[in-house]
């Protein structure tokens, strides 16, 4: 079971089965849309509903990893290549989740209270000026991926008014990074070979959908296969967590 940073909400996810294996290899995009649907499926709250379109984005991201883990373990390793034109060598970044989502601690700033009229909802105050917000959501998300202006539209959705400009505006996006802090974002290791300082930028989303459509990529053949010699229901299959069929199907394939 995980905690979410923001909202404290206790989640389980589950693995992928066959049926999430097709939504992955079967989807147009490797998008904001598909990561809902498959999260829909993969986890389970405790207690209360799971309102995905409400989740602050770093809860979003924080299920997303958490997904990961639960196909693959806590360990993440990003494949790059070093920058520097005299190596071009090979190199892998890792970490463990749990301890990246901790690096990502959420906090408050000390300019910014509780709006107590609305749940959910904070107050910065900077000198005379107030400025009433909330934390951008899934929600908040699929509808600046739409729009011309999504930082703009992003704000516009989240802010009491109209969205401020100048210094205040600077501040208002520092309180909402630092009470919800994205957990995408640059991240720096050395290349093994020359010593150089590696950047790469770690689009969550992006990693954890990749991730499970490559680990899907057989679940076509492994059905046929399964369903060839024991004769049992393409829903019957599809329904099987991924590494329980993966077993039977490797079993078949050895005595091939």
């Amino acid at each position: 079971m995980r905690r979410l940073p923001v909202s404290g909400l206790e989640v389980t996810l589950l693995a992928p089965t066959g049926q999430e294996d097709v939504l992955l290899l079967e989807a147009a995009e490797l998008d904001l849309a598909l990561a809902v649907a498959l999260l829909e499926r993969l986890a389970i709250p405790s207690g209360s509903a799971l309102d995905l379109a409400s989740l602050v984005v770093t809860d979003y991201e924080a299920l997303l990893l958490a997904a990961h883990a639960a196909a693959f373990g806590d360990q993440v390793t990003a494949e790059t290549v070093c920058g520097s034109p005299r190596c071009r060598s090979a190199a892998e970044l890792s970490f463990g989740i749990d301890s990246y989502i901790a690096h990502h601690k959420p906090g408050r700033p000390r300019s910014v209270a509780p709006f107590e009229a609305k749940p959910g909802w904070f107050e910065l105050r900077d000198g005379s000026a107030t400025v009433r917000y909330r934390l951008p959501t899934v929600g908040d998300l699929a509808a600046a991926a739409v729009a011309r202006e999504p930082e703009r539209e992003v704000l516009r959705r989240c802010v009491d008014g109209p969205p401020p400009n100048g210094t205040l505006r600077r501040k208002l996006e520092r309180a909402m990074e630092a009470q919800a802090p994205s957990l995408s974002g640059s991240l720096q290791g050395r290349c093994p070979e020359c010593r150089a300082t590696l950047h790469v930028f770690f689009d969550v989303e992006r990693f954890v959908l990749s991730e499970l459509r490559e680990q899907a990529a057989f679940v076509y053949h492994d059905t046929h296969l399964l369903a060839l010699h024991y004769h049992w229901p393409e829903g019957q299959i599809l329904e099987m967590p991924h590494n329980r069929r993966m077993q039977y199907a490797e079993m078949l394939r050895g005595e091939a």
